[in-house]
């Protein structure tokens, strides 16, 4: 069994971008999670977030191996109208149950992330350890480098895969921190 695997969903390419600087941080392997139809120009903008407010279950594509081949899954996907992108939702709810570690990033334009990771809960059925948000314009300018190997040494130093010792992150219940 592999220790760690990125798998991810990204429209415009910055989710990837973020994918591929954990993957090499991590030297780990990257899968995507892809549309089967295009989301290019104004109908595909429109899909996006009609796809999000009707919360609708929506076809992609997945070639990369079975998810039980990896002791650690970490899933990355963008923030659309404020919450997690259809595709990456999808495939979540598909997969269940995780049985493994697991982590979650969220890529938001300027808000909504923290919704979107809590979504990433719900789809998984229950917290992943650890959450990372990145601005959107920090992936850009390099700002989030740092926030990526934090998020990259916090993965390393996992001490199990159990799915019960998963702390729960205190921005999920903040009357409990």
């Amino acid at each position: 069994m592999n220790d760690i695997a990125v798998i991810f969903y990204s429209r415009s390419g910055t989710t990837r971008l973020v994918a591929q600087m954990l993957a090499d941080r991590l030297d780990c392997p990257l899968f995507e999670v892809e549309d089967t139809v295009s989301r290019a120009g104004f109908r595909g903008d429109l899909r996006c977030v009609i796809d999000n407010l009707l919360r609708r279950h929506v076809p992609y594509r997945y070639a990369g191996p079975p998810l039980s081949e990896y002791a650690n899954l970490v899933f990355m996907a963008p923030v659309w109208v404020g919450h997690l992108a259809a595709p990456m939702r999808s495939f979540l709810r598909d997969q269940r149950p995780f049985r493994r570690g697991v982590a979650a990033a969220a890529v938001m334009a300027a808000r909504g992330g923290f919704r979107a990771a809590e979504e990433i809960a719900e789809a998984l059925g229950r917290t992943p350890h650890p959450v990372m948000v990145l601005l959107q314009r920090d992936v850009i300018s390099g700002d989030a480098r740092p926030d990526i190997d934090a998020f990259a040494t916090a993965l390393i130093s996992q001490p199990t895969t159990d799915p019960g010792a998963s702390p729960r992150p205190a921005w999920l219940s903040p009357n409990e921190a």
